[in-house]
Parts: structure tokens; C-alpha cells; sequence
């Protein structure tokens, strides 16, 4: 990282032109050659300082952020230093964001517009209810669970909420939708999608639609609450692994969706049950 340091030039160019004037009596050739100097002194620290200024617009873009500038001297070396700070503390939060709970969804959106009355605003949602993998290893499942989760609640713009172990995926909570229920079975279509490329098995299912109080919650942030969020949560307890289980408001819904996006199975029970096939074939 290049230095530019304005002091000494400063103090050159003050005893360059103090010359000049005293010669511009006694010796205007030496008065000449003097304030000609001074224009090159100038010069030559405008280069530098071009080329300082090159070197940081070069680190910034190089990614390289985990290292300091070096700090010189002088008004250089106090934007150099900002610099560092800033650096610091763009980093102290981006190791915080790796400590929380992220949303991919809330990445490709203009957060400024989401911002919920402190009373909350009931609108309504669809939520889809992702139980867990057959994983022994506790880590190992929420680690393959939420990498099925991650593409869905980023196409889909769904807010990512967890419920007694239960991840809960909500659509037309960040971006209204005149039909969410469309929406949360694209959210399924995603995961199903997502597992099978990762050749992960498929997770037990469930499916709600109604209205949800949507609110900024300190230490949780974005937040949805109503019976609906719990109703799903405990849905999906009745579902198993590959099979899709829904209200029967949800149902309803469902079937006027032609064609639906995801091969499914209707199953009679006394809830709306499916199947849903992982390959091209349907599951009897």
C-alpha cells in the first residue's frame, strides 16, 4: 500500500516559494527555477497520491479485507487509518451475521420497505412445515436441512421461522402475494428438487394457509404469530417422509391449482394427505 505524506512537501514548497519572491528581485532567472521546481514537487506528489489512491481502490477490490493498511504519515496516513476502522468493524459484523439465524430471502430484497407497525400487521400467509431428515447425528440433519431450505426461501422470498424443532417456511410475509398457497407448493417443488440433486432424502411435509400477525420482535427480528404457525408445526408430526399433509382449507386450495407444479398422490384419510414422488414416477 503506497504512502502519500503532505508535511514535508508542504514545508519544501513554503521554502521553494519564499526563494522565489526574495529572488524575484535580486535574481528572477533563480526565481524561475525555483517556482519551476515547486510546480514539479507538485506534480510529482499528485502522481503519488494518484498511485496511493490506485493501490487502496485495488485492495478494496481485491477482497483482501482481512488485512490492514499500512498507515503512514500525515492526512494519507489518517485515511488510512479511518480505513482500518471501518474495515474492523465491517468485519466484527460479518462474523456476528455468521453467529445468528440468516434469512436468504431478505439478501435480494430492499429491506427499508419492510417495516411492520410495533402493533403488527395481520396478512394473509401460506406455511409450509419442513420436519426432520433421517439423520442420527443432530448437527449432521440440521446441516442437511437447512441447505434444502436455503434455495426455496430465497427463490420463493420466504421467511425462515423455527417451531419446536420444526423449520417453518412462510411466503407472503416479506413480498405480499394475492396467492401464497401457490407460492408455499413452489417452495415444496424447490425442496424436493434441491434434496434430489443433493441426494438427500426427503423430509415429512406440511401444509397451512390463513392469516398470520406479522411484527419486529427484539433479540428475533422479523416474526410471524397466530394459530397457524402452530397448527403446521404440529401437522407435520402427523406426516412422514416424502408425504406432503395439509389442512383442509389448504386442500381446498390445492385443488383448484391446474396443474400443480409437483407430482402428488391423493391419499383418503381424514386429512388431506400426498405423496409426493422424488423421481418422475409416481408413488403408489
Amino acid at each position: 500500500m503506497g504512502r502519500w505524506v503532505s508535511e514535508p512537501t508542504l514545508l519544501l514548497l513554503v521554502i521553494l516559494c519564499s526563494i522565489a519572491i526574495i529572488s524575484l528581485i535580486i535574481a528572477p532567472v533563480l526565481s524561475v527555477v525555483t517556482l519551476g521546481a515547486a510546480v514539479l514537487l507538485l506534480l510529482w506528489e499528485r502522481y503519488r497520491l494518484g498511485r496511493a489512491m490506485r493501490a487502496l481502490a485495488n485492495h478494496l477490490q481485491s477482497g483482501t479485507l482481512a488485512t490492514k493498511l499500512e498507515v503512514g504519515v500525515g492526512a494519507w496516513g489518517e485515511v488510512c487509518h479511518a480505513m482500518n476502522r471501518l474495515l474492523q468493524r465491517w468485519r466484527a459484523e460479518q462474523h456476528l451475521q455468521r453467529l445468528q439465524p440468516s434469512q436468504p430471502a431478505l439478501q435480494q430484497l430492499e429491506t427499508l420497505t419492510i417495516l411492520p407497525p410495533v402493533e403488527g400487521k395481520v396478512t394473509p400467509i401460506a406455511v409450509v412445515a419442513v420436519g426432520q431428515l433421517a439423520f442420527t447425528d443432530p448437527l449432521a440433519e440440521l446441516r442437511a436441512r437447512t441447505q434444502i431450505l436455503a434455495a426455496s426461501a430465497a427463490h420463493q422470498r420466504a421467511l425462515v421461522q423455527w417451531h419446536d424443532g420444526v423449520a417453518l417456511l412462510i411466503v407472503g410475509v416479506l413480498i405480499p402475494t394475492p396467492d401464497p398457497i401457490r407460492s408455499a407448493v413452489n417452495v415444496i417443488t424447490t425442496i424436493v428438487a434441491t434434496a434430489k440433486t443433493a441426494g438427500l432424502p426427503l423430509p415429512p411435509f406440511a401444509l397451512s394457509s390463513g392469516n398470520g400477525r406479522v411484527a419486529i420482535v427484539p433479540l428475533l427480528g422479523l416474526y410471524v404469530t397466530g394459530d397457524i404457525i402452530t397448527q403446521t408445526a404440529q401437522l407435520v408430526v402427523e406426516s412422514s417422509p416424502g408425504t406432503l399433509v395439509c389442512t383442509e382449507e389448504a386442500g381446498m386450495q390445492l385443488r383448484s391449482i391446474a396443474p400443480l407444479p409437483l407430482p402428488l398422490v391423493p391419499v383418503r384419510t381424514a386429512i388431506y394427505r400426498w405423496r409426493l414422488a422424488a423421481s418422475d414416477e409416481i408413488l403408489s
